[in-house]
């Protein structure tokens, strides 16, 4: 498992997310160019590893592919994403969210 501080670095390795405190020492990473409602791309992001990316926005058939478990809320809990996976991930959302890859 990743630390948290790993998680936050590969977060702001994406130039166009930015992070946003939240309570009890978490964070939420926003991505502003989002054409979607909703701007928050992870949410809940904590010391303890845990936290969740965005997938309500994503296309049924990728979700599958990747084999991502969508909860009840549209997210993505990545407690366990290796580094490869967190990048996928991440990049995927904001394809999701925006319609075009960016990479910081």
């Amino acid at each position: 498992m990743l630390s948290f501080e790993h998680k936050k670095s590969i977060f702001h390795s994406f130039k166009e997310l930015q992070e946003k405190p939240i309570s009890n020492n978490r964070i939420n990473i926003v991505y502003p160019n989002s054409l979607q409602k909703g701007k928050t791309l992870a949410t809940q992001l904590h010391p303890s590893g845990n936290g969740y990316v965005v997938g309500k926005y994503m296309d049924p058939e990728t979700i599958i592919k990747k084999g991502y478990e969508v909860d009840s809320r549209g997210w993505i809990k990545i407690k366990n994403f290796s580094l490869e996976e967190l990048n996928e991930i991440i990049s995927t959302a904001m394809i999701s969210m925006s319609g075009t890859e960016a990479r910081g």
